[in-house]
């Protein structure tokens, strides 16, 4: 037990690092489909469905084939969507689950990406020193 006492500034540290990657692999995925979607892509109208919400939302639109599609996953950068809206999307058209909003782009979630990091580390960083502090001085 006392081993696991002595390691808890490295547990939170790891904790902040790990939440700072998850960060920002989910922005590099982000950027990922937004490079696949700008470089076959094609813009259509759609219309957004019941059941979207404010942080997934869900379109039916026709592709360049003249097929109905509607992606399970949603759409990407759906904020500020309503039901029975119409918008254009962009979409890959060789793979056209993958949409986002036209205009829109992963360059929208640096801002808040960015605000989650320092979240992460308005917490983590003054626990990991409070922590580290306490351990310096038992020893």
């Amino acid at each position: 037990m006392a081993r696991v006492r002595y390691r808890v500034p490295e547990i939170v540290a790891g904790v902040g690092i790990t939440l700072t990657l998850l960060v920002l692999i989910a922005l590099g995925g982000a950027f990922l489909t937004d490079i696949r979607i700008s470089s076959h892509g094609a813009t259509t109208a759609a219309t957004v469905l019941d059941g979207s919400g404010y942080w997934r939302s869900v379109v039916r639109f026709v592709d360049a084939e003249g097929r109905l599609q509607t992606p399970g996953a949603g759409i990407a950068y759906p904020v500020g969507l309503t039901p029975g809206e119409n918008i254009y999307v962009e979409y890959d058209i060789a793979e056209p689950t993958r949409v986002r909003v036209a205009g829109r782009s992963a360059v929208d979630g640096i801002l808040p990406a960015a605000g989650a990091l320092a979240a992460i580390w308005v917490v983590v960083g003054p626990a990991w020193v409070t922590l580290r502090r306490r351990r310096d001085q038992r020893s």
